[in-house]
């Protein structure tokens, strides 16, 4: 009797357990999709939530937290203020974000337009549209630089850029073939949250060609040796 006990007691910290908060691609349906993402400063944990609509307008929300975000708690997100923007009509917007395992569920609570109220609703974990395979995956062009000051067209595994300056958030992973690829990134022009999907084709010399759905023209972009 003990013994079973003993063994029961043992095994409830871990089933009590809190885990960090997935980060990625969180999706509601075909249209709607959230990216959440942090990053250290000044000794605080800061986590950023790209709402990005496929069909309408996108939006960001941040917090700032001591401690990582867990599992199974609540957050309030607002939209930061704009230095490129003399007026904001959803500055200061508040979304209530509840974390569960693998799952996101977003309420408007104020001073929100319909934008941030479109995205109401629960979103759950993908990998598939948060990780690029890694075959897929490298950086390109800039060779005549030395390799510590190139700014390369790269995809990683969650990030990536089609001209080596402007990055985005992978939201989306399209395999077409063996060698090619869709992936729809979210990033910014400006102030704007905007989303895009970028092209890459590998060649068989492993340069690849970049065509993003903004520009009519592809850019081949060559793999350094090193």
């Amino acid at each position: 009797m003990f013994k079973k006990a003993f063994v029961l007691f043992a095994t409830l910290p871990l089933t009590a357990m809190a885990a960090p908060i997935a980060e990625g691609t969180y999706v509601s349906g075909s249209h709607k999709r959230v990216y959440l993402s942090s990053f250290e400063y000044e000794g605080a944990k800061h986590y950023e939530l790209f709402l990005a609509n496929m069909i309408g307008d996108s939006s960001f929300v941040t917090t700032s937290k001591a401690k990582p975000i867990q599992d199974n708690s609540t957050v309030v997100f607002t939209v930061p203020e704009s230095g490129y923007l003399d007026y904001q009509s959803n500055l200061g917007c508040q979304i209530e974000a509840r974390f569960s395992p693998n799952e996101i569920q977003l309420k408007n609570l104020s001073n929100c337009t319909s934008t941030e109220r479109a995205f109401n609703g629960s979103y759950v974990y993908s990998k598939q549209s948060s990780i690029v395979p890694k075959k897929y995956q490298g950086a390109w062009g800039e060779c005549q630089y030395p390799k510590s000051n190139r700014d390369q067209a790269f995809l990683s595994e969650s990030e990536g850029s089609s001209n080596g300056t402007q990055r985005f958030k992978v939201i989306r992973v399209d395999p077409i073939s063996s060698n090619e690829l869709n992936v729809t990134g979210a990033f910014y022009y400006e102030a704007d949250p905007v989303i895009h999907t970028i092209n890459y084709k590998y060649l068989p010399d492993k340069s690849v060609r970049v065509k993003a759905d903004w520009n009519d023209n592809s850019s081949l972009y060559i793999k350094c040796r090193d």
